[in-house]
């Protein structure tokens, strides 16, 4: 697998019960290496990678400069499915929604993880 041009890695609370809300909609969660002690995970969607997850004291330590910076983003990340319908239809009661829009004639569905981080769904396409 490729990695991406750029790769998301978000600080959560609880490595374990992220991954597990982001395999309950749809995603696949693997180590992202060796060291048992380090709690970060890679999340994969529709087999390709989407997104890593990182315990948040473990990624502030890594990355001291984030020490006081509060856990979710300011801003929104996009994910790309194959069927809009079927994987809004599939999560709804699974997410906490928090808009329904259309632009330009492309339908977004906004939800939040339980660390705040806001997700708009898209249906994918070929630029």
């Amino acid at each position: 697998m490729k990695s991406p041009t750029i790769t998301p890695c978000f600080g959560v609370k609880d490595t374990q019960a992220s991954v597990d809300f982001y395999e309950k909609i749809g995603f696949t969660a693997l180590p992202a290496g060796d060291n048992p002690d380090d709690d970060l995970r890679i999340l994969l969607f529709e087999g390709g990678f989407a997104l890593m997850v990182h315990r948040e004291d473990q990624l502030r330590e890594w990355l001291p400069v984030l020490k006081d910076t509060p856990i979710g983003a300011f801003g929104m990340f996009y994910l790309a499915v194959s069927d809009f319908d079927a994987y809004v239809a599939k999560i709804r009661p699974l997410v906490n929604v928090i808009k329904e829009t259309e632009v330009d004639g492309r339908r977004i569905f906004y939800f939040t993880t339980p660390d705040g981080h806001v997700i708009g769904v898209n249906q994918s396409q070929e630029w």
